[in-house]
């Protein structure tokens, strides 16, 4: 069983995992034995070879797969669980504006929700964010006619709106060449020190990741260990 945690004094933890098992069926675990504490403001980083299990972990963290065995706990604190999956999950036929506007929906009311209506504070926020990304002048256009890079920008935008305290990003530095993805990190460390936020990213490149990342956890057959960056 390993146990990983940041070694200096800091505040309570706002994610913990204890014990757990990771994965779809109890025989033959993705990730066993997994004990994890995640700090406020945090980077941290998690690698491994392809198929391995780090989706699956970060769907796990998310609430969208139960644990199999163990418990993972998230701090009262914590108000949205943001979630880039590796896809993006954006909405390719509408906008980039549209796109962004859509994650102040879960802190709208139920009418703004129910007919996609934020208010005037939210189209603001969305304006704000897309502006940081440098994707202003995309504002009106649809997803599908934009770039790897430009969507990822989009999908941290969207993130930066709904305003997470806990931003969980999958892969969102693949397949992008070397500046666009330094493009892609500066935004989320920025995101990280202006909203305060707590950042656990899967990328598979472990050099990349200990460059950006407080912390690197990387997984070896079932076990998630953190690595000496």
């Amino acid at each position: 069983m390993i146990e990983i945690q940041r070694g200096k004094e800091m505040s309570e933890p706002i994610l913990c995992i204890s014990n757990a098992a990771i994965g779809f069926e109890y025989s033959n675990p993705l990730l066993d034995s997994v004990n994890l504490e995640v700090h406020p403001g945090e980077i941290i980083g998690i690698t491994g070879r392809s198929g391995i299990g780090k989706t699956s972990l970060l769907r796990t963290i998310a609430g969208l797969i139960p644990p199999l065995t163990g418990k993972i706990e998230v701090s009262r604190s914590v108000g949205e669980i943001g979630y880039i999956p590796q896809r993006l999950g954006l909405i390719t036929h509408q906008t980039v504006g549209y796109n962004v506007m859509m994650g102040a929906l879960p802190r709208a009311t139920f009418w703004q929700s129910l007919f996609s209506l934020p208010s005037q504070e939210y189209r603001d926020q969305a304006r704000k964010a897309i502006e940081s990304v440098g994707l202003s002048e995309k504002v009106l256009e649809p997803i599908s006619l934009l770039s790897g890079g430009q969507q990822r920008r989009v999908a941290i935008a969207r993130s930066m709106v709904q305003q997470p305290t806990i931003l969980l990003a999958d892969e969102c530095l693949g397949e992008l060449d070397a500046e666009t993805a330094k493009g892609i990190i500066s935004l989320i460390t920025n995101l990280v020190k202006e909203q305060g936020t707590t950042a656990i990213i899967v990328d598979h490149n472990l050099v990349r990741a200990s460059t950006f990342c407080d912390r690197v956890l990387q997984i070896q057959g079932t076990i998630l260990e953190e690595v000496e960056i």
